[in-house]
C-alpha cells in the first residue's frame, strides 16, 4: 500500500477512506505508467466501508517523477473533500496539486481547483512559476474521470485578434504580461480551458510560455 487516510469527505458525518495502492511490478521495472489503483471508500450506514470509485489514472508511476524518483508526495483529506500532490524533476523541479470537493447536487467529487509551480533548484527565488486555475476554467471532471495525462491536450492554433496578451493565470480579469502576439501568428497548444488555452509561440530565437485567451485563436487542422 502507497497511502491510506480517512476523513468525511462527503460530508455525512462518518468517516470514510481513501487507499492508493502500489502496482506490484514497479519497484522491479522501469516502465513510466504502472497504474496506481487509487480506490474511494465509503462509510455506509451499517458501519462498513464500500468501495465507491476505482480510478487507476489518478496518480502518476513510481517512475514519473524524473530524477527525483517517485513524483508521490501526499493525500490529504477534509470534510468534504480531499487533495492529492505530486512533486518531481531534476535541475528543474515542478509541483502539482489536484483539490477534488463533494457536489451534494450530483453526488460526485469534482475538479475544484488545480495549483501547479515550476522552479530551478539551483535559484528557486528567481526562477519561480506558480499557476492557479480555479473551477470555472476546469469544467467538470468528476474524480473518476480524472487523469493527470488527461489533462493535456496538443494542438495548433493560429492567432485570429489583431491582438492577444499572455496570462501567468487562467483568469478572467486576472493581471495581463507585456508579451502579446499579433494576428497570424502561430502557437502550440498544451492544454484547454473553459476561456483560456495554454500555449507556447516560438519566433525562431526563444519560446514564450502562457495563456492566450481563447477568443482570440482559432484551431489549425
Amino acid at each position: 500500500m502507497l497511502d491510506f487516510q480517512t476523513g468525511d469527505i462527503n460530508k455525512d458525518q462518518r468517516p470514510d477512506a481513501i487507499m492508493v495502492l502500489k502496482n506490484p511490478l514497479e519497484d522491479s521495472t522501469w516502465e513510466e505508467f504502472m497504474p496506481r489503483p487509487f480506490l474511494v471508500l465509503i462509510r455506509q450506514t451499517n458501519g462498513k466501508l464500500q468501495q465507491v470509485i476505482r480510478n487507476d489514472k489518478a496518480i502518476m508511476g513510481r517512475h514519473d517523477g524524473g530524477m527525483f524518483g517517485d513524483p508521490y508526495q501526499s493525500l490529504n483529506l477534509y470534510a468534504g473533500g480531499f487533495t492529492i500532490s505530486f512533486y518531481g524533476g531534476s535541475n528543474w523541479r515542478w509541483v502539482y496539486e489536484y483539490d477534488f470537493r463533494w457536489n451534494a447536487g450530483i453526488k460526485k467529487w469534482m475538479l475544484f481547483h488545480e495549483s501547479s509551480g515550476s522552479f530551478n533548484s539551483t535559484d528557486m527565488e528567481h526562477t519561480m512559476k506558480e499557476t492557479e486555475i480555479e473551477a470555472v476554467e476546469l469544467g467538470l471532471v468528476p474524480f473518476e474521470k480524472f487523469s493527470y495525462e488527461g489533462m493535456h491536450q496538443q494542438g495548433k492554433w493560429k492567432v485570429i485578434a489583431t491582438k492577444t496578451f499572455f496570462y501567468d493565470n487562467p483568469k478572467i480579469g486576472s493581471p495581463r504580461r507585456k508579451g502579446y502576439l499579433v494576428r497570424g501568428n502561430m502557437v502550440e497548444s498544451t492544454r484547454q480551458l473553459t476561456n483560456f488555452i495554454e500555449v507556447s509561440f516560438d519566433n525562431g530565437k526563444e519560446i514564450t510560455s502562457g495563456f492566450i485567451l481563447k477568443k482570440d485563436l482559432a484551431p489549425v487542422k
